[in-house]
């Protein structure tokens, strides 16, 4: 795809987004939702987990390793989007967690950590989601996407269960050329509904496991 086509297609992308969000939210909160389950799929090292999205947003498997699934607003082609990442802890054979082991993985001054190199942290906090030690973490990253500069900004959810990280991040972009505060609008919009398929998110295999 040409830049000048990506750029015309930006345009687009963006000017509807206010209503996109608006069918999105309802969608939801309407329980038209469609729902990834990733049992079965080898990437997921295992584990088996869950989350809802709206019914007019589009998924398809991940393309890199630890990628399991992403969604993305007007059946795929939107600029709001969620991803699903499962990874391994890499730790000694034999070596057993510990509460203190996860309490320092999501310390406050950890979380940049987990971010790209070339993205600024914003904020971030350790919680929990489906009864897993979570951490939360707000940053923005620029992007290029075929000649066109995209900004990003993203909420990422953390979970750590079994010596692995389970990673659901959310982002909305937009052009690098715009103003941010058009970009901090179009985020706050989405962040509830982000939040809500959060919410959805099921930790299968923790339910399944036998006393």
């Amino acid at each position: 795809m040409k830049a000048v086509h990506v750029a015309a297609w930006l345009s687009i992308v963006v000017s509807f987004s206010s209503y996109a969000q608006q069918i999105s939210w309802t969608e939801f909160m309407g329980g038209k939702i469609a729902t990834y389950s990733s049992g079965g799929n080898p990437k997921a090292k295992g584990i088996e987990v869950s989350f809802d999205y709206p019914l007019s947003w589009g998924g398809a498997e991940g393309k890199r390793p630890n990628t399991l699934y992403q969604v993305a607003s007007k059946n795929g082609k939107g600029l709001e989007l969620c991803n699903l990442v499962i990874k391994d802890i890499p730790l000694l054979v034999g070596y057993t967690v510990t509460p203190q082991d996860v309490a320092e993985l999501f310390k406050p001054t950890s979380l940049r950590d987990f971010i790209p190199s070339d993205a600024e942290f914003i904020t971030g906090t350790m919680t929990t989601i489906d009864g897993q030690p979570e951490a939360w973490i707000h940053f923005v990253q620029e992007i290029d996407r075929v000649g066109i500069q995209l900004k990003m900004m993203w909420i990422m959810y953390s979970v750590y269960i079994d010596k692995k990280l389970i990673i659901f991040s959310c982002s909305v972009g937009d052009s690098a050329s715009k103003p941010v505060e058009e970009l901090q609008k179009r985020y706050k919009a989405y962040f509830p509904l982000f939040q809500q398929m959060a919410n959805s998110f099921v930790i299968h295999s923790k339910w399944k496991r036998r006393p």
